[in-house]
């Protein structure tokens, strides 16, 4: 009997813990579902609150077309001295761009919010020496982890709604300064780690040349804002080609400047702390010249006042305005990634128009591009993820970033047994998917790195300096595709080698529109082929197969503290191409 009992007991036990277990399991799914239905409806109130506003500007301004239409024919500098010279009023030009760019983003999703600081803005303009300053009343778009007070920076992550800035950053207050009105921000996918265009916040953005096309990234809204004709001039950041890409795709000009050149405090990062390949903000605009503009005016003692660390290197017109003939390398091909046709022919129609205009070419060979890669992608890739995976802690995750996110979270022995498996496909891919789990994250590694940086970057510039004659800059690709459904872009590190160099090397870099893709240029991918034959070289082919009209630009180089040199050659390209 007692046997029976304690039977009897055991399987009371038994059955108790289960139920607890059940029971106990059930209830974290509950809370877990709660938790991610709250996140939803927070993420859902924050996109409702803008697009009201957004709704409310073009209820407000629909009867304003006729007069917008002709501001928006303008470029910057004649709607700058217009407004100085009293010929077009301080609302009206605003009034003009927020109805454009409200207009375009309920197509193209660009516009993240409007800045209801722009009507202070004016009040202030109001009352100033319109003469002292460069950008007077010129509507501006900002890139929105660009921190201005009083709004929020969320860069994707619902952790930060509700979370208004106290400050603007630097840049944003040397803007103000010089009488420029920052008006609306603008779209970028989520953590800017990822050359797509969504975020769970906003949503996905699209090409404006194309709908369901990619604008690029991680500057997606400007790109396609300016590219839409909602704003002339915007500023976007650049870690790895984010500014220089969807220039590229949406075929208006992007300019990273030389690291530090412009202040970078106020911006919410993607990788905080990482110094190694550090973000560069910089300007994008439908033409060079507007990208000068910008660049003359935050140059300034106010700047350097502001962000002590900033050297205080004015603009030098000298170098900008010469008259001498260049010497400029060219190369069509890093020998990474084979670029399709159509970007290697606006390569070759730059050189074209170069030399038309009295500039000598010669051809320049990426050394050892391979090894840059590597050393990028351990760079930026260190922590093997931690820090951005603490960040996504009870965040809902972007899918398009979900493969991202798989690599961090992989315990390591899987990671080695798929690594095994891809290096018999792929020795490159292989080599990047382990990159991506940090190796061994320590202090020994790192600066380990840090000298196979600095190596590189001498055999960069050594074989730079090795040419007959000196290279005042290169023209290259900016990237090895065009504009195409958004699958084909969700591997970032598969199509960066153009972009991600220059960030490495850390030389000023710039792209302008130089053509579209044609028929032809369709065509002869039929018989392209990559250099390593795998399913990167695949990709890079199958994106571009209904891309025919979508812009293709060309990238133009200076060396490091060179900014001037390089947009001098942004302008000769830009000028020659209209004499081909």
């Amino acid at each position: 009997m007692s046997e029976v009992a304690t039977l009897y007991g055991i399987r009371s036990i038994r059955a108790s813990c289960i139920s607890a277990f059940l029971v106990g399991g059930t209830s974290i799914l509950i809370l877990r579902w709660l938790k991610y239905q709250r996140l939803q409806s927070k993420i859902r109130q924050k996109k409702m609150k803008e697009d009201d506003v957004i709704d409310k500007c073009l209820k407000q301004l629909h009867d304003k077309e006729q007069d917008a239409a002709i501001i928006l024919e303008k470029d910057a500098k004649e709607i700058i001295l217009a407004l100085q010279r009293g010929e077009l009023d301080l609302q009206s030009v605003l009034d003009a761009f927020l109805l454009k760019a409200c207009a375009v983003t309920k197509k193209y999703n660009c516009v993240t919010s409007v800045m209801s600081s722009a009507e202070k803005n004016l009040k202030t303009l109001e009352q100033a020496n319109a003469s002292e300053m460069p950008l007077f009343g010129l509507p501006v778009s900002l890139k929105e982890s660009f921190k201005t007070q009083g709004m929020d920076s969320t860069i994707g992550l619902s952790q930060y709604i509700g979370k208004p800035e106290l400050e603007d950053a630097v840049l944003v207050k040397v803007l103000r300064h010089c009488g420029a009105v920052p008006f609306v921000k603008t779209n970028l996918p989520q953590l800017m780690l990822s050359f797509s265009s969504c975020n769970p916040i906003y949503g996905e953005t699209s090409n404006p040349h194309k709908l369901g096309f990619t604008p690029g990234g991680s500057s997606a809204g400007e790109g396609s804002l300016i590219g839409a004709g909602g704003s002339l001039l915007g500023f976007g950041t650049d870690i790895a080609g984010s500014i220089r890409q969807p220039a590229h795709m949406c075929g208006i000009c992007g300019f990273k400047p030389t690291m530090n050149r412009l202040s970078k405090q106020g911006l919410q990062g993607s990788l905080p702390g990482q110094t190694l390949i550090s973000a560069t903000l910089g300007p994008m605009a439908r033409d060079v010249e507007t990208l000068v503009l910008a660049m003359k005016t935050l140059l300034c003692p106010t700047m350097f006042k502001l962000d002590p660390s900033v050297p205080p290197m004015l603009f030098n017109t000298e170098v900008y305005t010469t008259k001498r003939k260049l010497c400029i390398g060219f190369y069509t091909d890093d020998g990474y990634n084979k670029p399709i046709p159509a970007v290697q022919r606006a390569v070759k129609k730059a050189k074209q128009a170069l030399e038309l205009a009295g500039h000598k070419l010669i051809p320049f060979q990426v050394p050892k591009i391979d090894e840059a890669m590597r050393i990028f992608t351990a760079a930026v890739y260190g922590d093997g993820g931690k820090m951005t995976l603490n960040r996504l802690k009870g965040e809902v995750e972007e899918p398009r970033l979900k493969s991202l996110y798989r690599k961090w979270r992989m315990p390591s022995v899987f990671r080695w047994i798929i690594t095994f498996y891809l290096s018999l496909k792929s020795p490159r891919i292989a080599k990047d998917f382990l990159l991506h789990g940090g190796e061994s994250c320590t202090v020994d590694r790192l600066w380990k790195l840090e000298c196979e940086a600095a190596k590189y970057k001498k055999d960069f510039f050594d074989l730079w300096e090795s040419k007959e004659v000196e290279l005042d800059g290169i023209i290259c690709p900016p990237f090895p595709v065009v504009a195409g459904p958004y699958k084909h872009y969700e591997n970032m590190t598969a199509l960066m080698s153009y972009t991600a160099l220059y960030n490495l090397v850390n030389c000023p870099a710039g792209v302008l529109p130089v053509t579209k893709v044609t028929q032809a240029d369709i065509d002869q991918l039929h018989d392209f082929a990559g250099h390593y034959g795998d399913a990167w070289d695949a990709n890079v082919k199958d994106a571009c197969r209904q891309s025919v009209g979508m812009p293709v630009g060309v990238q133009c180089v200076a060396k490091p503290w060179q900014d001037e040199m390089c947009l001098k050659i942004m302008r000769e390209v830009e000028l020659g191409l209209g004499n081909i």
